[in-house]
């Protein structure tokens, strides 16, 4: 009888460990899994963060150069009045082939070799015309320092020159600059301590508490059975 008693106690301890292994191979999978996942979220971040500070870097000096069309009154007669398209580098750096066009037709500047020296600004003189100028005709090309070519039209459109020709017609997002040591938004920050995968391990799932626990009952009833019969 005794060796029942120790037969039964033993296939029990065996079936709990085997269920217990189940389970906990089971959680082992899902933290890995979730582990992986969060580490593909962080570095795809991390990759958008590299890309974001890279274009930042590409259209920083582009970005600082303003054209803008303004009227000038004539020296010869006050009430005449002349408009002018108006080229200011606010960049630390000069740029260079400046070009001025409205409505397609060049403009002269009176720069020597088109370079714009930084902090300088030049204006090219618009034909005389009935009508009212329209700034989304005046615009400017010029090479940054680092040889990209752009144009920016006098409404304030800032393009790229492509390397086959022809234009980005996807006006690059210079601001706002992201602050130093900043790579998340309040709103996207996640709230509390990151998770870690060395947390302690979580309970059983319900179903296979009560599994055991159904299998350990009949276990039970079945050794009492044995024990009286």
């Amino acid at each position: 009888m005794l060796e029942a008693v120790v037969a039964v106690v033993g296939a029990v301890v065996g079936v709990a460990g085997v269920v217990t292994s189940y389970a906990g191979h089971r959680h082992s999978v899902r933290e890995a899994a979730r582990v992986a996942s969060l580490e593909r979220a962080v570095a795809e971040r991390e990759s958008r963060l590299v890309r974001e500070a890279s274009h930042r870097a590409e259209v920083a000096q582009a970005s600082l150069v303003q054209v803008m069309m303004r009227s000038r009154r004539s020296p010869l007669a006050e009430q005449w009045a002349g408009w002018e398209l108006q080229v200011t580098n606010g960049s630390d750096q000069p740029i260079r082939e400046v070009a001025p066009r409205y409505d397609g037709l060049p403009l002269p500047t009176g720069l020597a070799g088109g370079l714009l020296h930084a902090g300088q600004g030049a204006g090219a003189v618009l034909p005389v015309s009935d009508v009212v100028h329209n700034p989304a005709l005046g615009v400017v090309e010029f090479t940054d320092a680092a040889g990209t070519r752009w144009r920016r039209y006098a409404t304030g459109l800032l393009e790229r020159g492509l390397a086959g020709g022809g234009w980005d017609g996807q006006a690059p997002n210079v601001a706002p600059y992201a602050q130093p040591g900043t790579a998340y938004r309040a709103a996207d920050r996640p709230s509390g301590p990151p998770p870690s995968p060395t947390r302690a391990r979580a309970r059983l799932p319900r179903p296979v508490s009560a599994a055991l626990v159904v299998v350990g009952a009949v276990l039970v009833a079945w050794a009492v059975w044995s024990l009286t019969r």
